[in-house]
């Protein structure tokens, strides 16, 4: 198997994954589940940045219905192609830019106030290098399908 094969492969597994981990999460938040938290005092103070209310249930589950549809575009399940490929690289350089600026700004952007310590302690520790890894991911899923490269 050519190295570029083997590096598509890594990259599709692991992205998938990762976006598929990520859809499971959200529909069992939407459930009322507050895994991997205690309570959803200590979900929302981890994953909106404060312990005031999460998301409903309809948002949250069209966020778990996104993140699906990303991983099955990522596995290679709705095609390849030019496509494809552009989609990958858009998802790819959203969550690269996501990894850089923080989670503080898209808090701000959805109208949730500034996020204390945990959210904060979280985001640097495990949310921005997960972002930063499936950014990179998503691109080198898309640059191994090129058609110079397979």
């Amino acid at each position: 198997m050519r190295k570029v094969q083997v590096v598509g492969t890594v990259t599709r597994v692991v992205s998938t994954t990762a976006l598929a981990g990520v859809s499971v999460l959200h529909v069992m938040w939407a459930s009322g589940s507050p895994w991997p938290a205690k309570s959803k005092k200590q979900l929302g103070e981890a994953v909106i940045g404060s312990d005031g209310p999460m998301p409903g249930v309809t948002p949250t589950l069209v966020v778990a219905g996104g993140t699906a549809a990303a991983a099955l575009l990522a596995s290679g399940a709705l095609g390849e192609g030019p496509a494809r490929r552009l989609a990958l690289r858009g998802m790819g350089a959203v969550m690269a830019m996501r990894a850089v600026i923080g989670g503080g700004l898209a808090l701000a952007a959805m109208g949730l106030p500034a996020p204390g310590r945990t959210f904060r302690d979280l985001d640097n520790r495990l949310y921005r290098p997960f972002a930063a890894l499936l950014g990179v991911s998503l691109w080198l899923a898309a640059h191994a399908e090129t058609p110079e490269h397979g």
